[in-house]
């Protein structure tokens, strides 16, 4: 530990701020176009791309979300925790990591002083682990009740979502020791990766089915706002409509 650099804990929580976002933005756009060329030119469904263009939109909007309010109340342990699969790639794939890092302005060593700094390593299983995901625990709350609401509950996965945030929280808990405990041996190695698809699977199925927005005409809407707007837009051309009658 004597051997990590120096570091500004305001200038790196800015810099892990800014490469948590832009990645986001990269990981959202090449998944979801990817996605959505592939539906529409090889599966032949019309409208495909449209259609993930919608969603990725609400997924950066909810994800999004849920970065700014956990870096007001818990900035330094947020970003330490969920930088980990970062560090992780960094520690697997050097060469690609290096060109990633050109545009999130990671820096490993950096990274490292920074994890200490937020987290206690003479645990485990420190609570420091739990107490990062409070923030998000109750944003995720509180999209779900807001969906639930003007949505309705057909509509609404809220039972497997309850069933998911549990297995979220552990998942998010375990995999953020990696980043105070880095993998000495391929079976450690193994389980932080493994541990780090669970987790971005699990909290992307979460961030979907939570997600208090909606994308529609280039314009992005809270979804209680959509059926009210949709009834004034429809009013209005029907007015337009008798007036040219008339």
């Amino acid at each position: 530990m004597e051997h990590l650099p120096t570091i500004d804990s305001r200038v790196e929580t800015l810099r892990l701020a800014f490469g948590s976002f832009l990645r986001l933005i990269i990981y959202s756009v090449t998944y979801y176009t990817g996605r959505g060329l592939f539906s529409q030119y090889v599966l032949r469904r019309r409208g495909s791309v449209s259609q993930s263009k919608q969603s990725m939109i609400s997924y950066v909007a909810s994800q999004g979300l849920e970065i700014g309010v956990s870096v007001i109340i818990c900035p330094v342990r947020y970003l330490a925790a969920v930088t980990t699969p970062r560090f992780l790639f960094d520690y697997t794939l050097t060469g690609w990591s290096e060109i990633l890092r050109t545009l999130d302005l990671f820096s490993p060593g950096r990274f490292a002083s920074y994890a200490v700094y937020a987290f206690s390593s003479t645990s485990e299983w420190d609570l420091d682990f739990f107490v990062w995901q409070m923030p998000s625990v109750a944003l995720t709350l509180a999209k779900l009740w807001y969906r639930r609401r003007h949505l309705g509950t057909k509509k609404c996965c809220t039972i497997r979502v309850l069933l998911m945030l549990p297995l979220q929280i552990l998942l998010r808990a375990y995999l953020s020791s990696f980043s105070v405990m880095i993998p000495e041996c391929g079976e450690e190695l193994l389980e932080a990766i493994v541990s780090a698809g669970l987790e971005a699977g699990v909290s992307a199925y979460i961030i979907r089915n939570t997600s208090p927005f909606v994308e529609e005409n280039n314009k992005l809407r809270l979804v209680g706002t959509l059926k009210h707007h949709s009834i004034g837009s429809q009013a209005g051309e029907r007015e337009d409509a008798n007036k040219k009658q008339e």
